[in-house]
């Protein structure tokens, strides 16, 4: 089985200074029946820039 995700590679800031956090998309290949089940991730070349406040919520 074949899924898509997206893992967090590093926080960058824009020329404002806000910080963003560059995401890799990853190929998921699941090795069982089950989604709990091991398997492996296989690096894309898509990447995307996130506003890193839309990802963590923060008490303020």
């Amino acid at each position: 089985m074949e899924d898509e995700a997206w893992r967090s590679v590093e926080v960058v800031r824009n020329n404002k200074g806000e910080p963003h956090v560059l995401q890799q998309k990853v190929s998921v290949y699941t090795a069982g029946v089950t989604e709990e089940s091991s398997g492996y991730t296989k690096p894309e070349m898509q990447h995307r820039l996130v506003p890193l406040k839309s990802l963590v919520e923060l008490d303020g």
